[in-house]
């Protein structure tokens, strides 16, 4: 099974788990830490926002930023925002000529990931591999924000939103958080941390206001945040719902369990045209199960500190197959006793 393989591989390497140095990629936003750098071999384009140079001086300004790893920011590519992707890479003559696509932190910065994951689409080959990190909501500052759901991406898609809303920056602002470890403040964390040192910051005044001023003053800055906060069920859910809707057309491959602050996701580009589930029952059972699952996530974040309900959720995940194949016994049973029953 792809989640136990993943345990023993070190972040880079479940990252790279489906990628070759002889393949033809995109890395999404690498800035002074490519996954897939150029100087080690992979034939990788860099996509950013910004130009090489600019990211060199963005890097030495920011406090954040090692410098000492300001000399492995390489040459951007394709310049611009991921959301337009496609575009970009439209512009190079380059589309279906992709093998993979490496997002690591990206996705969540996004202001219409719908219309990003379907510019991947049209990048990738089929059968192309799209390879992405994403922050676990219970192990970073998002700790108290509520989880994205399908409603929000689609508004997202159906504005053909180029920036984040001033709700969703105040909801980052107002509910941010850090974890207190003996009082050094720490941005992200593990599960195996302890979740009662988690604290709010006391920002929910100057977000409010900070929202007012920028009404006041039709203020259209572009303000980078977090827009959208997953668990690793709920973003599996986003997939599925989206795949069912035929709004895009990726096989899920994994979906790992967090390690450290974060998750990692592969999908597959599928072979065929996009498709929905023609089986509605056994989605609709299986959508089941995992909005469970993603209620269950909601009210576990410690590892250490609630261990019973982490072999639970581990284990309701891998018995889902078995589950399904017994509701569905038991309807075959069921079936089979009325049509023995003797009419009235």
């Amino acid at each position: 099974m792809l989640l136990a393989q993943s345990k023993a591989l070190d972040r880079r390497e479940r990252i790279l788990q489906f990628i070759t140095k002889e393949q033809m990629g995109i890395e999404v936003g690498p800035w002074f830490a490519p996954i897939a750098p150029k100087k080690e071999g992979y034939n990788c384009w860099a996509l950013d926002l910004f130009d090489a140079e600019t990211l060199r001086r963005r890097a030495q300004s920011d406090p954040e930023a090692p410098k000492e790893r300001i000399p492995e920011i390489e040459e951007v590519d394709l310049i611009g925002s991921a959301t337009a992707i496609a575009d970009l890479v439209a512009a190079r003559g380059a589309l279906g000529a992709f093998d993979y696509i490496i997002s690591s932190h990206n996705l969540e910065h996004l202001p219409d990931p719908i219309r990003f994951l379907q510019g991947c689409e049209k990048v990738l080959k089929r059968g192309g591999i799209l390879s992405m990190a994403i922050p676990d909501r219970r192990s970073c500052y998002d700790y108290f924000r509520p989880h994205t759901t399908l409603s929000a991406w689609l508004q997202a898609y159906f504005e053909s939103r180029v920036r984040p809303t001033f709700a969703q920056v105040f909801e980052q602002k107002s509910l941010r958080s850090c974890l207190d470890r003996e009082g050094n403040l720490a941005t992200s964390w593990s599960l195996f941390d302890d979740p009662h040192g988690v604290v709010p910051l006391r920002t929910l005044q100057d977000a409010f206001d900070s929202w007012k001023a920028s009404l006041a003053a039709a203020d259209l800055e572009y303000r980078d945040v977090h827009c959208w906060v997953f668990t690793p069920a709920s973003f599996e859910l986003l997939i599925r719902d989206l795949q069912f809707l035929t709004l895009v057309n990726f096989d899920i491959l994994d979906v790992s369990q967090p390690i450290g602050n974060e998750f990692v996701v592969h999908l597959r580009k599928n072979d065929g045209g996009i498709q929905g589930t023609a089986d509605k029952e056994r989605f609709y059972e299986a959508r089941k199960s995992l909005l469970h699952r993603v209620n269950d996530e909601a009210g576990f974040n410690s590892q250490k500190y609630f261990p019973r309900a982490a072999v639970a959720l581990r284990t309701w995940r891998i018995t889902v197959p078995l589950r399904f194949i017994g509701r569905a016994l038991r309807k075959v049973r069921v079936r089979a006793i009325r049509r023995q029953r003797p009419p009235r």
